[in-house]
């Protein structure tokens, strides 16, 4: 059954002016009240749902751009690993070659006026570094000794460093030397880093 709207306006006019003021204010709280309900709380539901989302978004994006310049670094480092590793492998000899090395040494040392007394390679003592598909790694130690001041000695010393050739220094005494007051003794023993690739070369056939 519908409501009768014309005796329900009669109603409302029959009303005094204050209980007008407070039906009116009734009907307009009430529909506040439905807007709220009805479309105020949604909307807020979905714009928490949109920060929800953008926050989530912002951080996804901060850890992206941190992943991206860890990866950057990571590259970097990458690089110079493989540009170092390049430079190492540059000097990394052929195991074939240890009379030739020795000579270099020879004429490196006299170039700079270090007297070698004794310049004898220890093939009993070498060690297998690794074994990889381009041969087998080892270091070869190779007894040093020499005559000459310590200016001479650190100039050769140098040379040797640069040339191409990998060794690493394993024994290094230096003692007076009696003959003459103003030259020492050097007994050293460095380590050369050789490449044997004829087995390498085997498999290959």
């Amino acid at each position: 059954m519908k409501p009768d709207l014309s005796k329900i306006l009669e109603y409302f006019n029959n009303l005094n002016e204050q209980a007008r003021y407070c039906v009116l204010a009734g009907v307009v709280f009430l529909i506040i009240l439905l807007d709220v309900f009805f479309l105020v709380l949604p909307q807020m539901g979905g714009i928490a749902d949109i920060n929800g989302q953008i926050r989530k978004l912002s951080e996804d994006t901060q850890q992206v751009l941190a992943d991206k310049q860890r990866l950057d670094l990571l590259r970097k480092n990458l690089q110079k690993e493989r540009m170092q590793l390049r430079s190492l492998s540059g000097k990394v000899r052929l195991f074939q070659e240890v009379p030739a090395i020795l000579s270099t040494i020879s004429s490196t040392a006299k170039e700079y006026g270090v007297k070698i007394d004794e310049l004898v390679p220890d093939y009993t003592k070498k060690e297998v570094l690794t074994t990889a598909p381009d041969g087998k790694y080892y270091a070869l130690p190779v007894m040093l000794k020499a005559r000459c001041g310590y200016h001479m000695f650190g100039r050769f010393f140098n040379k040797l460093e640069n040339e191409d050739l990998y060794f690493i220094l394993k024994d290094f005494i230096i003692q007076n030397d009696e003959k003459a007051s103003n030259k020492h003794l050097f007994y050293l023993t460095v380590k050369i880093v050789l490449v044997d690739r004829s087995l390498a070369q085997f498999k290959n056939l």
